[in-house]
């Protein structure tokens, strides 16, 4: 059985908070139009069920969670530390959908993808779910795709 809708936003919400003391909250939607400042995370499962968990955020959330994880100014912060953030993030929350899903299931190591001339394609998976959140103005989207090819 795969995590839910709900399942999802309560482990986004709990490493946010967590890790971060953020709470953001479920909305119905973001901006459509893609943003420059686009930071992206994304983790493959592997094992008896195969996917991957995307984290889709800007550059502004990636620089509040860098600072409040290395307990930094924002302004000190680097693009490598927003992407050590966005990659430590997108693995905790991928870690936790692992442990929901059939297994045994293993993680990648996560990657991290900066800015808008760019697209994720994973070959031959479909989206099983999209949660929009949002801390005050700051995008936060979850993205789980499930493929095609399942077990081992």
């Amino acid at each position: 059985m795969l995590p839910t809708h709900d399942d999802i936003v309560a482990i986004t919400q709990s490493v946010m908070a967590t890790v971060l003391e953020l709470n953001p909250e479920e909305c119905a939607s973001l901006p459509g139009e893609p943003r420059a400042d686009r930071v992206t995370g994304c983790i493959q499962i592997s094992g008896q069920w195969k996917g991957a968990v995307v984290l889709e955020t800007t550059t502004e959330f990636a620089t509040l969670a860098a600072a409040r994880m290395l307990a930094i100014d924002e302004q000190k912060v680097t693009d490598a530390d927003q992407q050590d953030a966005i990659a430590e993030l997108t693995n905790m929350v991928g870690g936790n959908i692992k442990s929901q899903v059939p297994g045994p299931s293993f993680l990648s190591l996560p990657s991290v993808t900066t800015g808008l001339d760019f697209d994720i394609r994973l070959y031959r998976a479909v989206c099983v779910d999209n949660v929009p959140l949002r801390f005050e103005d700051l995008p936060i989207r979850i993205v789980m795709c499930e493929s095609l090819e399942q077990g081992d």
